[in-house]
């Protein structure tokens, strides 16, 4: 890579131009492996590949005479965190002529049938692998003779020539021989004469605690006769099967997920009887969530299934997923498997994995000194490795993206690279990101909006003039979620540097500055690239986390950050009303408070008086006496009311007031009896005085308006009045002074009435 002559030269770009692993050769990128196309030609030792390593080979090892333990490994982790890198490792290590039987699926399809037909890789995918599965079947047809012959160990074997019946040793030497396959079962089959239907049977029974597709015991019982072999490899293979097989019970391909899936359990369930280890791969688990919803329904039922097989019959199921791929199982299926995750590299480890690259060696030693240090791993060097390192978050494919692309900016007219600069890294996460229009943006923000329907603030709450709208970073939609409380869009390129979140932190403060802070709240959309590190600087200083822009469910995305925006802007408002609000019930209380001492001062001067002029009693009237009475009853329960509310002269009183000892209903209700007793005593003013002018004669209709005016008056005065506080509640047959006063009006007229007309 270097150039003749010169160390401090490089030439080809070694970075992958594609960085995706497959799980070995792929029909998808041909016949011959393209290494622009995989990013697995540099190996770095992390801790998930050592980890998954020594599970792999602690199930290998692992010889128990009870039989091998199974287990599933699910390696959990984002995109291009290295899942698949890790798996093929395992997949290199075991896909050697000695290894244990592998099956190998790189991606779950929709169309399994299909998969299993032309993608799945397994022993079948050779003449070699063949040879082993026949004679795997073999082993499993020795195993049940030997233990047929058991069974029968001390029963007579008739068709001997002496008829003299097999011992317990001899049948026992016949049945470790099978074990440990020194005799072959037919011939002991043939010499026991034992009916080969019995051991099918047998077979049949067996794999029913597997599948209830028994045609599979069928097909592998045939497998051992010469004329069905080829047949049955066919339709073990995925393709229809053949006359004489659907004459024999196996009607349907091996299509669809159940039965996929059941040909895989079968063919593990076989090596884990006899004893050998086998191993099934998958990668990319998490594409199912992709598929409607039965058939992904389907897969999880049949994978957990598929999992319970190789737990519980001595195989290792390995398989790569998201996090959310795993969430889709149901949680009995976590607690069966062990799960890795794999972390984001560090400086040191993206140093090491540019390093491999490059072939720039491994890290120098101090001793080797500074500046060999800095320029590790050339052309890059440290400055570029951490500030490649902080932009891409450590995710290993975004490394490589981002090293490929940075060396093509270094080359100079001859293709020649001297240094990869730290600008030069960051010019290249630039251009890698900030690939789409800023309209087209809009315009799905704009889709969004209308999905939401939310409602734009018309005007905008900012004047362009005071928002410096046609300086960077201008407001792309104003929203009123909100009555007076407003949600700004701002949409803005790459953050990648101090001085990029400066400029945008800046600008929010002044949007914010414009407006009350709990009436406005900031959306931020990204155009391109926001590392980890830097996101978590903006929504420190936003208050909130700005949204990257990705094609796909982005309108969805924008809807539900407005609807957390929206909620915390209401949350904000109600505060800060509260607040408001608090302060000037404070204020109002103080004032009421002052209010309340000077009207408590008022109804007690005006009790004092009112108890004095009742004491002297009222003077008397020209009234009829039975209306006299009326108006003397209710003065005398009123004045009862006010001594009963404003209470008797406190001990130590100098001057005898009356003490006030209630609250302030007590105090309400003292200046309601109070005010009605004025009410009453201009009440029987009135009457008095119209008695007085119609007494010499016949009231005319204007006197009779005028009286029904007076008690029309008292009436509508004492209805507004609370005088049930004053003890309207009690027996029906006790005058109370709510009833007296409610009906003094009705029943003054009424004795009006009849003593003026009375002869």
């Amino acid at each position: 890579m270097a150039a003749a002559g010169n160390a401090d030269t490089w030439y080809s770009n070694p970075f992958p131009l594609v960085p995706v692993v497959r799980l070995g050769p792929s029909a998808d990128l041909g016949e011959a492996p393209v290494e622009a196309a995989d990013s697995g030609n540099a190996h770095v030792p992390t801790q998930i590949l050592e980890d998954l390593q020594g599970l792999v080979r602690d199930y290998l090892q692992d010889r128990p005479r009870g039989g091998r333990r199974g287990r599933a490994i699910a390696v959990v982790g984002e995109f291009g965190l290295g899942k698949s890198h890790a798996a093929r490792e395992v997949c290199n290590a075991l896909a050697r002529p000695d290894g244990p039987a592998l099956w190998i699926v790189d991606e779950p399809a929709q169309d399994f049938g299909r998969m299993y037909r032309d993608r799945l890789r397994g022993p079948a995918d050779s003449p070699e692998g063949r040879a082993a599965f026949e004679e795997l079947v073999r082993d499993y047809y020795a195993y049940v003779t030997a233990v047929r012959v058991g069974e029968q160990s001390s029963d007579t074997r008739p068709g001997r020539p002496d008829d003299i019946p097999l011992g317990d040793i001899a049948l026992d030497d016949i049945a470790t021989g099978l074990r440990d396959r020194v005799l072959d079962p037919d011939k002991v089959v043939s010499a026991l004469r034992y009916d080969p239907e019995v051991m099918h049977a047998d077979l049949r029974v067996t794999l029913g605690e597997v599948t209830e597709h028994r045609r599979f015991a069928t097909a592998l019982a045939l497998l051992q006769d010469p004329r069905f072999t080829s047949m049955v490899w066919a339709w073990l293979s995925g393709d229809e099967p053949a006359q004489q097989l659907k004459e024999r019970g196996i009607k349907d391909a091996v299509s669809g997920i159940d039965p996929v899936f059941d040909a895989l359990a079968v063919q593990g369930f076989l090596h884990g009887r006899v004893g050998k280890p086998y191993v099934l791969l998958i990668d990319s688990l998490e594409k199912v969530l992709d598929w409607p919803e039965e058939p992904r329904r389907t897969f999880v039922d049949a994978f957990e299934r598929l999992v319970n097989v190789y737990v519980s019959r001595g195989g290792l199921l390995v398989f790569c997923t998201s996090p959310r791929g795993l969430n889709a199982f149901r949680p009995s299926l976590h607690e069966r498997v062990v799960q890795l995750w794999p972390t984001r590299f560090g400086a040191e480890l993206t140093g090491r994995l540019v390093a491999e690259y490059v072939g720039s060696g491994t890290r120098p030693e101090a001793s080797e000194g500074s500046d060999a240090i800095e320029r590790w791993p050339a052309p890059f060097g440290s400055e570029s490795v951490g500030v490649l390192q902080e932009l891409t978050g450590g995710v290993p494919r975004e490394i490589l993206k981002t090293c490929r692309h940075a060396w093509q900016l270094s080359e100079d007219g001859g293709g020649a690279v001297r240094e990869v600069s730290a600008a030069t890294v960051l010019r290249a996460v630039r251009e890698l990101h900030d690939n789409v229009s800023d309209d087209q943006v809009l315009s799905t923000i704009h889709d969004a909006l209308a999905l939401g329907q939310w409602r734009i603030a018309s005007p905008d709450p900012v004047p362009a003039r005071s928002s410096d709208a046609g300086g960077p970073l201008p407001v792309a939609y104003w929203l009123e979620p909100v009555r007076n409380a407003y949600i700004a869009i701002v949409v803005t390129p790459s953050v990648l540097v101090a001085d990029d979140e400066e400029r945008i932190t800046a600008r929010v403060r002044a949007l914010r500055y414009a407006l009350d802070p709990a009436q406005a709240e900031v959306l931020l959309v990204v155009n391109g690239h926001v590392s980890r590190t830097m996101r978590d600087r903006l929504a420190r200083s936003l208050g909130s986390q700005p949204l990257v822009y990705r094609p796909g469910d982005f309108a969805q995305d924008v809807n539900q950050a407005l609807d957390r925006l929206r909620a915390r802007l209401t949350q904000l408002r109600q505060e800060a009303d509260l607040a408001d609000l608090t302060t000037e019930l404070r204020s109002a209380l103080g004032e009421h408070g002052a209010q309340l001492g000077q009207l408590r001062r008022t109804v007690s001067d005006l009790a004092r008086r009112d108890l004095v002029a009742a004491a002297s009693g009222p003077a008397r009237t020209a009234l009829p006496e039975p209306v006299e009475g009326r108006f003397e009853e209710v003065f005398t329960l009123l004045d009862a009311s006010v001594e009963r509310l404003a209470g008797h002269p406190a001990d130590g009183d100098a001057d005898g007031g009356p003490a006030l000892r209630a609250g302030p209903a007590e105090l309400a209700a003292l200046g309601c009896a109070t005010l009605v007793r004025q009410l009453t005593e201009t009440f029987r003013t009135g009457a008095d005085a119209w008695f007085r002018a119609v007494s010499a004669g016949v009231p005319s209709e204007e006197q009779w308006a005028r009286l029904r005016g007076v008690c029309r008056q008292y009436e509508t005065a004492v209805e507004v009045l609370p005088v049930q506080a004053l003890g309207g509640v009690g027996p029906v047959h006790r005058p109370t002074v709510a009833r007296a006063v409610e009906a003094l009006a009705d029943e003054v007229w009424g004795d009006l009435v009849s003593a003026v007309r009375a002869p």
